[in-house]
C-alpha cells in the first residue's frame, strides 16, 4: 500500500472515531479488510500524528479528546 492510500484510510478512521462509529478493533478489521495487528497499528499511527485516542472500557469504544481534554463525539 502506498503512503496517499494510507493516508485516505487514516484520515477516513480518525472520522470515524469522531463520529463514534469505531467500538473495538474488530469494527476496524472489517471496516478496512486487514488483521488486528493493522487495526492496532492504524490506531497507534493516528496517535503518533498527534491525535489524543482513548479507548473507553465502559462505552466500549474509542473516542478523540480536544485539547481542552474533553471528549469529542458527534
Amino acid at each position: 500500500m502506498d503512503y496517499l492510500t494510507y493516508s485516505k484510510r487514516l484520515e477516513y478512521l480518525k472520522e470515524m472515531i469522531e463520529k463514534g462509529q469505531i467500538c473495538h478493533t474488530k469494527c476496524i478489521e472489517r471496516k478496512f479488510e486487514c488483521c488486528n495487528k493493522t487495526a492496532r497499528n492504524m490506531i497507534n499511527s493516528l496517535r503518533e500524528l498527534g491525535y489524543d485516542i482513548k479507548f473507553c472500557r465502559k462505552n466500549k469504544r474509542y473516542f478523540l479528546k480536544n485539547s481542552n481534554g474533553n471528549d469529542f463525539t458527534a
